[in-house]
């Protein structure tokens, strides 16, 4: 099981309205679930979202925190929140400072040749989720991480491509959430 180090619980991310907060306070009390998005503008971001939205409060009830972070200025993050309607805490971390710290992987451009990430670009668009100006880092990836308190970290899914994350009923298996019928 991975341990997340003080120092990066000591990383500062900025809530919405440009309030600086400490990484490790997220999950001093509680475990918590980060997600980390691309950047605001992501197709594969909003997407994500909405397929956690009905999990959110289930989650919530398993005594985990669920928080999405992602890397623009705490304004882009403010319309992203009400963009995707998010109504669990958002913070963002524009120097990506938590993204290294976690794993979270920045591909090359070899991963334009992958056909998953034109797959990943389709399930997207038929969908009705199209890309929209970059609002953060384009080359950044993001991950899931599941934190207790104390800094343990049982999961850690590191997206490989674009449009590359876990699916609600895997992160519903993870928290020890009972699903909804």
């Amino acid at each position: 099981m991975e341990q997340v180090s003080a120092t990066t619980a000591d990383l500062e991310l900025l809530t919405p309205a440009g309030e600086p907060v400490k990484l490790g306070s997220l999950w001093e009390s509680r475990p918590a679930l980060l997600v980390l998005v691309r950047h605001f503008g992501c197709q594969f971001c909003r997407m994500q979202l909405q397929d956690l939205r009905d999990a959110w409060s289930t989650i919530e009830a398993s005594g985990v925190q669920p928080i999405v972070i992602g890397n623009g200025t705490p304004l882009m993050a403010e319309a992203f929140a009400e963009e995707t309607g998010l109504a669990v805490p958002l913070y963002t971390n524009p120097g990506r400072e938590v993204y290294a710290a976690l794993g979270a992987k920045r591909p090359g451009l070899s991963a334009f040749l992958n056909p998953g990430l034109y797959w990943n670009g389709f399930k997207a668009a038929i969908r009705g989720f199209f890309p929209k100006p970059v609002k953060g880092d384009a080359a950044q990836l993001g991950g899931v991480f599941l934190v207790q308190p104390g800094g343990a970290m049982p999961y850690a899914y590191r997206s490989d491509l674009a449009g590359d994350h876990p699916s609600a009923e895997e992160l519903l298996r993870v928290v020890g959430a009972k699903q909804p019928a």
